[in-house]
């Protein structure tokens, strides 16, 4: 027995072969092509760092382990502009072009030729920080406006940031479902573009779009590892990023890609569930340290990738999550400090109560020969919270 209470549902249905049409369908080589030329070519775009922790891959017992790093993406702080922002920019682009009758590029938005028709356009969403802190960056550089709705759980912190960046900020009492839900009924009053991990009627391709996005992060951690991982830690939440992950990582790999492993917090697990029925699976409301991955109800496309795709379901306690901000504050041997924020921790939560306990590390397959990579999604986005549960500011770790 482990150090914590924790779940593991290893995927029956995973499926080493191929990469086939149906994932295709959702996610592909030519359409991440797409937007990977458009993203690396914002304003501030490199590749965010892969951080090999040595001595923590030694105290683990595994062959080697890197974390990739979304704490410095685009100065956000979070893995998010890859994809909200794009998301947004497909849907801005086709609505001015409606708007003139003729093609719209992203330079014309970005250098402001029809700021008299996106001023007037608003890109809306539910957010738990990190979602509408993107598309505030992304509306002031494309030159729309930003509406973000944040039930009363979230911090004060969280709101300032999307502020900070021009976004205009909608509270709604109540939980993350009921702020959706509230999000709906003013897009359709006043004629708001939702960005989000569902797909609606008038934009149904946001949700994918929002997955080749994020597709970005496993591509640039193949670029940057060298010989492949045996493993690979992602964050669940809605299940837009690990579906990302998963499908880039098997169209690239086949059959022998990487064992993915997706990590929620126990108290509230829609992909851990979905994937224990073989369907998308709603779960009730709650509350957790790692706030931005409390999601009810999973996407569809994203389930469907996972359920054939990943190799494991993991979740975690709050504590686990605790510990691993606290360890990468304090790191081991010649490994370098790491800030990481609460939502971004479950990955490398998930790998350390995954090694501590006998029976899931070799469930997992997790031995002197693994490759490990994980997957942290943010840095301290809220440096109140981040103090609060660490003991020490982001800069004071930073420049330890």
């Amino acid at each position: 027995m482990g150090k914590y209470d924790i779940q593991l549902f290893v995927n029956p249905q995973a499926e080493y072969r191929e990469y086939g049409d149906g994932e295709r369908e959702i996610l592909n080589q030519e359409a991440f092509a797409e937007a990977k030329e458009e993203i690396s070519s914002w304003p501030g775009y490199e590749p965010t760092p892969l951080i090999e922790l040595q001595g923590l891959a030694e105290e683990s017992g595994v062959g080697g382990m890197w974390c990739k790093y979304e704490g410095t993406r685009f100065g956000i702080g979070s893995f998010k502009p890859t994809g909200p922002t794009y998301a947004m920019l497909g849907v801005l682009k086709k609505e001015v072009a409606k708007a003139i009758g003729g093609e719209v590029s992203s330079a014309d938005l970005v250098e402001g030729k029809y700021a008299e028709i996106t001023r007037d356009m608003v890109m809306a969403a539910a957010t738990s920080g990190n979602h509408g802190r993107a598309m505030a960056w992304g509306a002031g550089m494309f030159g729309c406006r930003a509406v973000l709705y944040m039930n009363d759980g979230v911090s004060k912190g969280r709101e300032e940031a999307i502020k900070s960046y021009g976004g205009e900020v909608v509270r709604v009492e109540g939980t993350y479902d009921e702020t959706v839900e509230q999000l709906h009924v003013d897009a359709e009053a006043h004629g708001y573009s939702v960005i989000s991990d569902q797909s609606t009627p008038e934009h149904p391709q946001v949700p994918r779009a929002i997955m080749q996005g994020y597709a970005m992060v496993a591509d640039e951690l193949i670029e940057q590892i060298g010989a492949p991982p045996t493993h690979v830690f992602v964050p669940g939440g809605g299940g837009i990023l690990t579906g990302a992950c998963c499908g880039h990582l098997w169209e690239r790999y086949g059959r022998e890609r990487p064992r993915l492993v997706v990590v929620e917090p126990t108290a509230s697990c829609c992909l851990y569930e979905s994937g224990r029925a073989g369907r998308p699976v709603k779960v009730e409301s709650a509350a957790s340290v790692m706030d931005g991955l409390v999601v009810e109800e999973a996407s569809a496309e994203p389930v469907a990738l996972l359920n054939a795709g990943a190799f494991a379901f993991l979740t975690v306690p709050d504590q686990a999550a605790v510990d691993a901000m606290r360890g990468a504050a304090d790191p081991l041997g010649a490994d370098p400090a790491v800030v990481i924020g609460d939502t971004g921790s479950a990955g490398w939560a998930g790998f350390l109560a995954a090694v501590g306990d006998g029976e899931i590390r070799a469930a997992l397959g997790l031995d002197g020969d693994s490759r490990v990579a994980v997957v942290v999604t943010e840095g301290a986005t809220d440096p109140a919270v981040y103090r609060e549960i660490v003991g020490r500011t982001p800069e004071e770790v930073a420049g330890a």
